[in-house]
């Protein structure tokens, strides 16, 4: 059995366990304790329960875990049996469980369906478990969160508690010191303290204002992006933020996708909508001129926002938004050049996260066996085939992540790892061979005869808004100094040194940085208040400035510069002040 098979079943055991635990706290309520589901998730569990009229929250967590313990030291056997429908919902009928009720009647007729027994506890479940409740490691439960029935905001609001699990005690520390660091490093909240960006609720849920701080940030992380594309002959392009409804109709998105569109009408009777993505519209570029096989690969470039209506409950931060900002291209080319759009772009993708020093994974995104696809399974397997064998030739460590595809094709999903060993999906490669051919594109071959292209999509942060929200955490706010909105930030130690602030200012105004992003112009500031040195210190520290130039009356006279950086302090010449800047 491997580890990760024992996990589940640890886990999924435990949330039973907690269920049971829950139903002899509160068997003698006036109310019926309803439960829904409790499966295993990433370092543990949770269960979904309805508490009728009692009000359950973290301070009930304590109580609940002790009964839990009571149940564990019993090492009460875990087994399986097997009920004939009728009886299945006879017993969830007597029992009061109106979730389990209609779970068992949406199963197929002729599926087997399994029960697990823990003691005076039942629970319609498909398993598997571990032998008994002396076999789960260690756990701790978590928090208590809203989660509505199968996940419709329109059904009952359901009490989900999690609770974190694992083989080892250690493991479960190290875990819990690892959130302690997220806490610390959370976007929502280093956003804040940093005034990067914030919402308003008259403006809506989801759609972040950025600063002029945070706007500077955002523009860097978008250009840096947008220079790897350039550099191998991507050119910009521009659309509008809304379109025809019959766009999406064309590409497939409507028929797929529908939440995904909002609908406006105008006087002249056209139905419109806020563009959910830029693909189609690219297409109409590439379609608005005859092309011929010798101007191919034809590569457009475009940083835009798309609008997608998220659910309220899933926004959070910058990480889940409505407004959504893409560094978003599409390559239009023949069978024979994939290989070397492909080739790009990996090497792109690998040296742009090497520079924002964060680790790559890669996941190939297949379909799986649902309908939200568009294409023939032989273009689907004639994609999928083509994206593993880029993946193999480029020497990528890779893994097969089924159902994770784009509705029109297979991608490549480059996996960031940030500095708490998180994984976050944010590069992507797509490759497509459905839109070009619903859209009606087509180039002149060599030999006369019309072709359809082939489509790629790439973003090599893809939504700027979440890689900001994964960047922010993962440098704790301390950004690298190309891109930090205030790079520099001089402080005085009194009125005297005006003057020689003066010469400091010329150095930094003359100057252009030209790594990762040429043309950078350095961003400083004068904090000259008649302060104490040591509150002006703790001010920039707080702000996270990655260079603080501290200005005193000996300073001037040797013409001198005591420089701060997080992890060190010195002293340079103000002649040396340039070269230093260049290096950081």
């Amino acid at each position: 059995m491997s580890d990760q098979l024992y996990l589940e079943k640890m886990r999924h055991s435990l949330s039973h366990i907690m269920a049971a635990a829950i139903k002899h706290i509160y068997a003698g309520t006036t109310t019926t304790v309803k439960f829904g589901v409790g499966p295993a998730i990433d370092n543990g569990f949770y269960y979904d329960v309805d508490f009728g009229d009692i009000k359950v929250s973290e301070s009930d967590l304590k109580k609940i875990e002790k009964e839990m313990r009571k149940i564990i030291a019993q090492k009460l056997p875990i087994t399986r049996s097997e009920k004939p429908r009728a009886e299945a919902l006879a017993w969830a009928k007597e029992n009061g469980q109106d979730y389990k009720v209609e779970l068992i009647e949406d199963l197929p007729e002729d599926e087997v369906i399994s029960f697990y027994t823990l003691g005076d506890f039942e629970d319609l479940c498909k398993g598997p478990h571990v032998e008994n409740t002396g076999e789960v490691g260690v756990f701790k439960l978590e928090k208590v969160a809203g989660a509505y029935w199968r996940g419709d905001e329109k059904r009952q609001m359901l009490t989900r508690i999690y609770g974190l699990a694992f083989e080892k005690q250690e493991e479960l520390d190290e875990y819990l010191k690892q959130q302690e660091e997220a806490k610390k490093r959370d976007h929502r909240k280093l956003g804040k303290e940093l005034g990067l960006f914030c919402f308003s609720d008259l403006v809506g849920a989801g759609l972040p204002l950025f600063t002029p701080r945070g706007t500077v940030l955002r523009d860097m992380l978008g250009a840096f992006a947008n220079s790897y594309r350039e550099r191998c002959g991507y050119q910009k392009v521009c659309i509008p933020h809304i379109a025809s409804i019959d766009l999406y109709k064309t590409s497939g998105h409507f028929e797929k996708f529908p939440e995904m569109l909002r609908f406006t009408s105008s006087e002249s009777g056209d139905e419109l909508a806020l563009k959910p993505v830029n693909c189609p519209h690219h297409s109409q570029i590439f379609a608005s001129v005859p092309r011929s096989y010798k101007e191919l690969p034809v590569k457009f470039l475009e940083t835009t926002m798309v609008y997608r209506d998220e659910r309220k409950g899933e926004l959070g931060g910058l990480s889940r938004v409505r407004a959504i900002t893409q560094d978003d291209s599409h390559v239009f080319c023949t069978e024979e050049q994939v290989g070397d759009i492909f080739g790009e772009l990996i090497e792109s993708a690998k040296d742009l996260y090497a520079k924002v020093d964060m680790k790559l994974k890669l996941r190939l995104s297949f379909r799986d066996d649902g309908d939200g696809y568009i294409g023939t399974p032989e273009m689907w397997e004639k994609a999928q085939n083509s994206i593993k064998e880029m993946a193999e030739k480029f020497q990528m460590d890779y893994f097969i992540g089924e159902g994770e595809a784009a509705m029109y094709g297979p991608k490549m999903d480059f996996m960031a790892v940030d500095a708490l060993g998180r994984e976050w999906q944010l590069a992507t490669v797509q490759l497509d061979y459905a839109m070009p051919t619903r859209f009606g594109l087509e180039y002149t071959a060599e030999d006369g005869t019309k072709k359809t292209p082939i489509m790629i999509h790439c973003a090599l942060i893809g939504s700027i808004e979440r890689f900001m929200s994964v960047f922010i955490e993962h440098t704790a706010g301390w950004f690298p100094f190309w891109c930090a909105p205030e790079q520099i930030r001089i402080l005085t130690i009194n009125d005297a040194v005006n003057d020689y602030v003066l010469k400091i200012r010329e150095v930094l105004d003359g100057m252009e940085l030209s790594e990762p992003i040429e043309h950078n112009k350095v961003r400083y500031t004068v904090d000259d208040r008649n302060e104490s040195l040591g509150k002006k210190i703790r001010e920039a520290t707080k702000m996270k400035i990655p260079c603080v130039l501290i200005v005193g009356p000996k300073d001037a006279e040797a013409e001198q510069i005591s420089v701060r950086l997080r992890d060190k302090e010195e002293t340079i010449k103000l002649a040396d002040l340039a070269n230093y800047i260049k290096n950081l």
